[in-house]
Formats: structure tokens, C-alpha cells, sequence
């Protein structure tokens, strides 16, 4: 099995799992463990603070082991491990601990995947070739599809069994996915000759320093945050919104699912546009599609057929943002320094994390929900405007 079919195989068992647990986490601090909105909101919180610090610092780490592997594998095991914990934990403060561990061991995951593709494109010498939207694409949406399928079943294992159940299911897909992981083979590259560096894999960057290849551009970085903030606020509130409109468990992982369903064809079609026409107007119009969803939220969520409309929207502007960060992350730094240079998107992800957690549970108890979809809509609309500023130097 090649690399690139081995990180597919892996991403989509990874984010099996996340799609069983992420739909129910709060309502599993709020019901299992009687926290209130404003402490499911520090906790939310301070786990995106545990994720910002591990972003940066697993890629650096990486870099200075020049190897990815066993971090990223180690990674995996951590959270199989956490989660098998968290769905015994006695209360809440364990449960936070547990959950904040965990998020040191996803962040080893995700940081170290992203730099092992884009040493998988360099390799195959493809890293600017029309094809690698499409690749990346396939990748990630494969992943939105498995997640569909975890938040389906989550919610169904849910209310048959118990929000305890989800994860033990959860630490058996990580499990496997750190089993399968110990089966990468890392490759080298010849790194770029200081003197002439214009390899294929560097052609949308700006002038690069010779040893570190070009760094990711701050509207770039800015759109990240803010969009990130946005979804994230929504997201962390949206099944205890749910639940107070009269939607069941069941419904909330169905609906949910519903999203991740549509973000498996939307992202390789947005692979497919951003290899055409470049990143910068693909990731404008994923900001620009969550205003439109978070707004809708605000308006429409009581009206089950419309909630039905929105969620479809929600899934092409989440693919359509997330394939062309992604890729766009792709473009940037050498082999020696890719590990930083994911950490930096993923540091600057998990930043806009940490405030849209905090935001999103503390702007729907003091004003309500509806106030708090307002923010994100604006908050995504902004991150639209940033990207767009892209469009004249990262076509």
C-alpha cells in the first residue's frame, strides 16, 4: 500500500471516531457530568489552549527528530488510550484532564499529518501539479464521509446504550488507526539548492530564505482564526441549541451526519476549483458559505426542513474552506521545516479554537444563541474578506 492510500485509510478511521464523540461532547459534560454551559465553555477552552501549545511544538519536534512517524503514531495510541478514560470518568474535573491529554495527543496526529502529505506530494514530484487539489481533497473527504458515519452511529449508540458507550467505540478506531500507522514508510527528498530553489513544490510562494522555504502569508493566517473561530463557537453550542429546539440525540447525530455526508463529494469538487482557478476566491467562498450557515441557524433552525437546507450548506462551505487550507498550507516550507510549518496552521487553527470555544458557550448564556450565531456570522464573513486579499499574490 503506497503512503498516500495509507494516510487515506488512517484520516478516514480518525475521523470515525471524531465523528461519534465531537457531535455529543458538550451534552456529555452537561448531562453525564452536570456541567453548566459557561464551565462546558472554560473547558472547551482550556483543551484549545493544550491543542495551540501542541500544534507549534509537535512540528518542531518532528523537524529536530527529522522523522514524523513515531510522534504521529504515538499520537494516535494517546488519544485511543484518553478516550477508553474519558468515558469512565467519575466527574468533571477528570473528565477535563482526560479530555486536555487527549487533545495533546490529536494535536501530534494532525500536525505531523498534514507535513507527511506534503512530503507525500513532494516526493512524487506533484506538489503544483493540477492533480494535488484533487488529491487533497479526496483525502479529506473521504474523512468527512467516515465522519458521517461515526456521527450517525454516535448518536444512535447514544440513546440505546449511553454517551459513555461512544467512547470506548471511539478508542477502537484510534486503536486501529495507530496500528495501521506503524506501516508508513518515511522517504527523504533532496532538499532545494540554496542558490536555486525554484522547485515545482515552492512555485506559489514568495521570495523563500534558503533553508526554511516560504512561510505561510498572515491573511492567510488571519482568515484561519477568524474562520476557525467562527465554526468552532457554532459548533461547540450547536447540540445543546439542538437539543433546547426539541431535536433529539438521534436527530443531532443524523443531522450532523447529514453535513458530513455532502462534505465528501464537495471537497474533491473544491480540490478540483481551486486547482483551476487557486485557493484564495475557494477559501473566500467557504467563508463567505458558513456566514450564510450561521446566519441560518440564527433564523431557520425551528423549521426542520430548513434545517435540513442549511445543514447541506453548512457541509460545501466547511469542504470548501477546509480542501483549500489545506492544500494551500501544502505549498509552503521544505522537508526539513514542514513539521513548523503545519504547526504554524495548525497553532493559528488551534488559536481560533480557543476563542471560539470560549466565546461560543459564554455568548449563548449571557445573550442566548441567537446572539451567538449573529457573532459567527460575522466572524466567518470577515475570514472571507481576509482570503480574498490573497487573491493577487496566491492565485
Amino acid at each position: 500500500m503506497t503512503n498516500y492510500r495509507l494516510l487515506v485509510l488512517i484520516n478516514s478511521l480518525f475521523f470515525a471516531a471524531i465523528g461519534i464523540s465531537a457531535p455529543l461532547l458538550s451534552l456529555f459534560f452537561e448531562e453525564e457530568l452536570g456541567a453548566d454551559k459557561s464551565s462546558i465553555a472554560i473547558i472547551l477552552t482550556s483543551v484549545g489552549l493544550t491543542m495551540l501549545l501542541g500544534n507549534y511544538s509537535w512540528g518542531r519536534i518532528s523537524d529536530w527528530l527529522g522523522q514524523r512517524k513515531p510522534i504521529w503514531a504515538g499520537g494516535l495510541f494517546g488519544v485511543a488510550l484518553t478516550s477508553l478514560l474519558l468515558g469512565q470518568a467519575p466527574d468533571v474535573n477528570t473528565a477535563w484532564g482526560l479530555h486536555a491529554a487527549g487533545a495533546l495527543a490529536t494535536a501530534a496526529y494532525t500536525t505531523l499529518s498534514l507535513a507527511i502529505m506534503a512530503d507525500v506530494f513532494a516526493q512524487q514530484n506533484n506538489a503544483n501539479a493540477p492533480q494535488k487539489g484533487r488529491q487533497m481533497g479526496l483525502y479529506r473527504g473521504l474523512g468527512s464521509f467516515a465522519f458521517a458515519i461515526g456521527a450517525t452511529f454516535g448518536g444512535r449508540l447514544a440513546d440505546a446504550v449511553s454517551l459513555r458507550a461512544i467512547f470506548v467505540a471511539c478508542s477502537i478506531l484510534y486503536l486501529v488507526a495507530g496500528l495501521c500507522a506503524l506501516f508508513l514508510a518515511e522517504g527523504k527528498e533532496p532538499f532545494p539548492d540554496p542558490v536555486n530553489r525554484q522547485s515545482s513544490f515552492l512555485e506559489d510562494a514568495e521570495t523563500a530564505p534558503p533553508l526554511d522555504g516560504p512561510r505561510l502569508p498572515l491573511f492567510f493566517l488571519a482568515g484561519v482564526a477568524l474562520w476557525t473561530m467562527a465554526h468552532t463557537a457554532s459548533a461547540s453550542m450547536w447540540p445543546n441549541y439542538m437539543s433546547e429546539l426539541g431535536y433529539s440525540k438521534t436527530w443531532i447525530g443524523g443531522l450532523w451526519g447529514l453535513a458530513a455526508f455532502v462534505e465528501f463529494p464537495a471537497m474533491y469538487l473544491a480540490g478540483i476549483v481551486s486547482d483551476l482557478i487557486g485557493t484564495a476566491v475557494v477559501l473566500a467562498a467557504g467563508g463567505l458559505l458558513v456566514a450564510v450557515v450561521n446566519a441560518g441557524y440564527l433564523l431557520f433552525a425551528i423549521y426542520l426542513p430548513a434545517l435540513l437546507w442549511i445543514q447541506l450548506v453548512r457541509g460545501v462551505g466547511f469542504a470548501t474552506y477546509t480542501t483549500s487550507a489545506m492544500t494551500f498550507t501544502t505549498n509552503f516550507g521544505i522537508q526539513r521545516t514542514r513539521g513548523r510549518t503545519s504547526g504554524i496552521f495548525y497553532t493559528t487553527v488551534s488559536m481560533g479554537s480557543l476563542f471560539g470555544s470560549y466565546f461560543g458557550g459564554t455568548l449563548a448564556e449571557w445573550r442566548g444563541f441567537e446572539f451567538m450565531y449573529g457573532f459567527c456570522a460575522i466572524s466567518a464573513l470577515a475570514a472571507g474578506g481576509c482570503f480574498l486579499l490573497l487573491r493577487q499574490r496566491h492565485r
